[in-house]
């Protein structure tokens, strides 16, 4: 009797409403995220299309990765668009921000709705509202060149190496600076209004308070979003699939997008193991860069510091 009085008074305890709220948290967490996590540190190592029995191949995956030309390409793209976008993104929010923050216009509420809109649109939305843009003969893009005098004709950018590849820049800086720019506007309205105040003193311009204050004072959260552009190096994923697939001829092809095709099959042969191994190399990378950055960035402060 007693027995059953101890399990009935567990049943309705605090312990056993907070393992019965917790386990299936907890179940679905360990099936789609704590397993896919250990397994990616096995598949890379397997020839494994996905669906059967994956075989040990032990570091072939990784030899061939060497010798893969398309791959080393599509990195040198995510480098390209990386180099390119990522510093308009930056530098632009930045500026947007600082003038949004400091400068006291009665349509900034509307500005600041209108420069985050972008951020708001999945990347679906943006990759076909873009793909339309850049279209030869209905496009708007070849519409306002042509008004302003400079004749492209119908000219298909996306169907065009050179010019795809300059082309998803657009799209890319259109798409990512909005988020950058609700951060900046965060950090910057925390600088004390005194330092500003000071400097207006001392006759600094407005460009000068930016660099000279504003900068300094919120270099930490710069530090923080300049490491999640490192880990965007490798992004632009749903762009790229859904406006050129990497084409025409990979010359906007990207890892993502060729561990995509080389993981499902899309090249004919699906190799699961293989793009396992891929990720696998672009996470060594990504840590080993962001390692890097870091001591690079605290070392100039130290060196700052002590001069």
């Amino acid at each position: 009797m007693a027995e059953k009085v101890q399990k009935a008074s567990f049943f309705r305890s605090k312990a056993f409403f907070i393992i019965a709220s917790l386990a299936p948290i907890l179940l679905f967490y360990t099936l789609f995220s704590v397993i896919p996590k250990i397994t990616a540190f096995y598949y890379p190592f397997t020839e494994y299309d996905g669906i059967g029995e994956p075989i040990w191949i032990g570091m072939k995956n990784f030899a061939t990765i060497a010798k893969d030309a398309d791959l080393w390409a599509a990195m040198k793209n995510n480098l390209f668009y990386w180099v390119i976008a990522t510093p308009i993104n930056f530098f632009a929010a930045l500026f947007v921000s600082f003038i949004l923050v400091k400068k006291p216009y009665k349509e900034n509420n509307f500005y600041r709705i209108l420069y985050y809109f972008p951020a708001i649109l999945p990347s679906v939305i943006t990759a076909l509202m873009w793909q339309f843009a850049f279209h030869g003969r209905y496009g708007i893009f070849n519409a306002l060149l042509n008004a302003v005098g400079v004749n492209v004709g119908e000219f298909y950018w996306l169907t065009n190496a050179t010019a795809a590849k300059w082309a998803m820049i657009i799209p890319m800086v259109w798409g990512g600076w909005a988020g950058n720019m609700l951060i900046f506007m965060g950090a910057i309205q925390s600088v004390p209004e005194s330092l500003y105040e000071s400097a207006e003193l001392d006759g600094a311009t407005d460009v000068q308070k930016l660099f000279l204050i504003t900068v300094p004072v919120i270099w930490e959260t710069m530090k923080t979003m300049i490491f999640f552009s490192i880990i965007g190096l490798f992004g632009a994923f749903e762009l790229i699939l859904i406006m050129t697939n990497g084409g025409p001829a990979g010359a906007t092809e990207v890892v993502g997008t060729y561990m995509y095709k080389i993981a499902f099959g899309a090249e004919g042969v699906a190799a699961f193991g293989y793009a396992a191994a891929i990720g696998l190399i672009l996470f060594a990378i990504l840590g080993c860069v962001s390692v890097v950055a870091f001591r690079f960035m605290d070392r100039g402060e130290a060196i700052e510091m002590a001069g």
